[in-house]
């Protein structure tokens, strides 16, 4: 089984204090390797897993450049059990507030993979907060895009 899928894509999201309405975002976050690994390869058939992970990111939202920390666990899915490759959820937050991320991603972290998500804010800016992501990369860097609602 391969390190983090996309730890980064957890990562992401970021409100401004003093803005209340929707906002589009950039990321390029950069993850740590797994603290935690479990799983194996049945007799015949490719390996699957779970695995554990923190990381950084760097979001661009409305000019300004917001830091924020990460924490993943990903699974990836058995050979003929998929819609895709791997499931993922995570946890960020910065100075401003915290949010959960929830993603389905496919490919290989070595060759490349493209990973879907959700937003959910949690407290601060973010509270009661909805979005959407999307990222790609290879790894232990990637890059994406996203949007929170009102």
């Amino acid at each position: 089984m391969k390190s983090p899928i996309f730890g980064m894509m957890a990562l992401v999201c970021v409100a401004s204090a003093s803005v209340a309405g929707a906002q589009s975002f950039t990321y390029t976050s950069n993850s740590n390797p797994p603290t935690t690994m479990v799983g194996g390869a049945p007799a015949g058939a490719a390996p699957f897993g779970a695995s554990a992970w923190t990381g950084t990111t760097e979001l661009m939202m409305e000019g300004k450049k917001i830091a924020s920390t990460f924490t993943c666990i990903a699974m990836s899915q058995p050979e003929k059990s998929k819609i895709f490759d791997s499931h993922m959820i995570c946890n960020g937050g910065d100075a401003t507030g915290t949010w959960t991320s929830v993603w389905g991603c496919n490919g290989q972290q070595a060759t490349g993979m493209g990973c879907w998500g959700g937003l959910f804010g949690q407290t601060g800016v973010y509270a009661n907060r909805r979005g959407v992501l999307s990222g790609s990369g290879k790894g232990t860097m990637q890059m994406g895009t996203g949007h929170w609602d009102k």
